[in-house]
């Protein structure tokens, strides 16, 4: 990006190399995404693709964990629109095996609530990060008693039903992965790249083995500074890579022989999506148009107002939800919708922003925008030098860097609130 002609885009580069430097929390690289009244006004990538390799620019691509759960919901609606999915029917006859919370066999479990995280259905404790059924395993192993990848904490207890309390689980996510392949007949990785990035332009991918080998070389890898013991240590630690490490071949099988329909969790509906800040760009264009971009009609501009129609909302006084530490207070069938309520879901300080997306925290990064004007921030952090959870922001439940490179954005942005 030339920089000369424009010095406020300037100021944004040195902004984020200076986030991405400072010793104390370090980043390895770093993205900035900024639409204004419709128009994208800035894009671009800060630090290293891979330790001792290329600079990152607009168009690498890092796996963007939650994020991608926006580009699944997208998919879901797809089927929806068609009529193919009724988003109030039991997900079970779209998943090809009871789904029921035995402390409610009565209450079934709609596409709706696993879009919005009402299911009732939980992750973690015992076994935390079971939700990554492996390739060879069915999904429905997640919930079965005596199968190998069952979590017996796997749903939520008598006082929270399905429909009624929000906690976010990225299980949800992973069903609706085998509830796309099932309705389709088609495998989930190839589903989103045929009917959603292909049409848009876009080479990103919820599956690296399947990229073309052009494709594959711009896909960086994320890193986490740390020391022989394994505990983050910016100042002495060293750069080691913990996701997408390509340099020595593939570490992902091909899944020729996959059974369609029975695990979407291994083509990581929840939060496998590579894609480059660019593209993250393309597709925030086109949830803000109406569900089309460069004629391209992806979703209909009414399923985009139902996509982002408020589900669940945070009560106080109900006490109905776990927010996520006040990070989420309001969800939709896919969209996270933010409240800008302070110390919690907060985008910029000193400014209410009404903003919808998603943001991701196993690997940190967010898209967040308003779609009635066109405004929005994309953000990327690929690889930290320090503990998130000792970098707590200043104004919000974000992130030190998060808040960091939001706040750089809008102020370059300069939205009008």
């Amino acid at each position: 990006m030339n920089t000369s002609a424009d010095p406020s885009k300037g100021r944004l580069l040195r902004r984020m190399n200076q986030i991405i430097s400072d010793p104390e929390h370090p980043l390895m690289a770093a993205a900035v995404g900024v639409m204004k009244n419709g128009e994208i006004i800035f894009s671009d990538m800060v630090g290293k693709k891979q330790l001792d390799g290329d600079s990152a620019t607009a168009n690498t691509k890092f796996r963007i964990a939650s994020i991608s759960k926006l580009l699944t919901a997208v998919g879901v609606w797809q089927l929806i629109e068609q009529r193919a999915i009724d988003p109030d029917a039991d997900a079970s006859q779209y998943l090809g095996f009871e789904l029921r919370n035995p402390h409610h066999s009565d209450i079934p479990i709609t596409v709706r609530m696993l879009m919005s995280h009402t299911s009732s259905i939980r992750e973690g404790g015992s076994i935390p990060g079971t939700y990554n059924i492996p390739y060879g395993h069915h999904i429905r192993e997640f919930f079965t008693e005596g199968q190998p990848y069952h979590n017996p904490n796997c749903w939520a207890q008598a006082q929270h039903a399905p429909g009624n309390y929000f906690a976010y689980c990225n299980m949800n996510y992973c069903l609706l992965g085998s509830v796309i392949e099932n309705v389709s007949g088609i495998r989930f990785d190839k589903y989103m790249t045929d009917h959603i990035f292909s049409p848009l332009g876009l080479t990103c991918s919820y599956n690296v083995a399947d990229m073309p080998a052009h494709v594959r070389a711009q896909v960086g890898t994320l890193y986490r500074k740390i020391n022989e013991a394994g505990d983050y240590d910016p100042m002495n630690g060293t750069w080691v890579p913990q996701c997408d490490d390509l340099r020595n071949g593939l570490p992902y099988p091909d899944y020729s022989d996959y059974p369609i329909g029975t695990n979407g969790s291994l083509f990581g509906p929840m939060g496998s999506l590579r894609a480059s800040v660019n593209d993250l760009c393309r597709i925030m264009l086109m949830l803000c148009s109406g569900g089309s971009y460069n004629g391209v009609q992806i979703l209909k501009s009414e399923t985009i107002e139902r996509m982002f129609t408020p589900v669940w909302t945070f009560d106080p006084a109900l006490q109905n939800g776990d927010t996520y530490d006040g990070m989420m207070k309001c969800y939709g069938m896919g969209p996270h919708i933010f409240t800008n309520t302070a110390m919690d879901d907060r985008i910029v300080e000193g400014q209410v922003l009404p903003f919808s997306g998603h943001t991701a925290d196993a690997y940190l990064g967010g898209m967040c925008f308003d779609r009635r004007k066109g405004n929005g921030l994309i953000y990327i952090i690929a690889g930290t030098g320090s503990d998130k959870f000792e970098y707590t922001g200043k104004y919000s439940a974000f992130y030190g860097w998060e808040e960091a490179l939001l706040t750089a954005g809008a102020e370059f942005a300069q939205f009008d609130y």
